[in-house]
């Protein structure tokens, strides 16, 4: 499944954003997250996304032509983006795997922490775009849940 979310992200960054993105190697403090489960055959992964005030305006500045985000614009702007990336990735797992039943969460926003975070993450991919870092991770040890 990493794979797939790495390739939905480059797909959002270039292709909507209009934006290179590249793998980055060190990551900073303060972030805003956001959380969105996807269901694989009922078993729940979360994933969660970590951008920083700049990174997001960034983006604002490309999607919503603004980049002078309030609290509300940040909660709403981060949730949009861990919906679009992974139901990108929902989709091309249906493509791939046929056999396999697959479900969107809804997006949540988790606020502003810093590093070391206090989730357990078992898969963390690091990217930058414009020299501006970002994360996005796999929770660790999920259980089945049922849907």
């Amino acid at each position: 499944m990493e794979s797939i979310v790495d390739d939905s992200l480059n797909e959002f960054c270039n292709e909507i954003l209009g934006l290179e993105v590249k793998k980055a190697k060190s990551l900073g403090k303060n972030f805003y997250v956001a959380s969105i489960p996807i269901y694989e055959n009922k078993q729940e992964t979360n994933w969660f996304f970590f951008f920083k005030r700049d990174t997001l305006n960034e983006i604002a500045k490309i999607l919503l032509f603004e980049d002078n985000l309030s609290e509300d614009d940040i909660n709403d702007l981060l949730k949009e983006v861990s919906n679009q990336v992974i139901g990108l990735a929902k989709v091309k797992l249906e493509e791939n795997y046929q056999n396999n039943a697959y479900k969107l969460g809804t997006p949540e926003f988790l606020g502003k922490i810093s590093s070391p975070f206090p989730i357990e993450l078992e898969k963390s991919l690091l990217y930058k775009i414009n020299n501006r870092t970002f994360l996005v991770a796999k929770e660790k040890n999920q259980q089945e849940r049922v849907t």
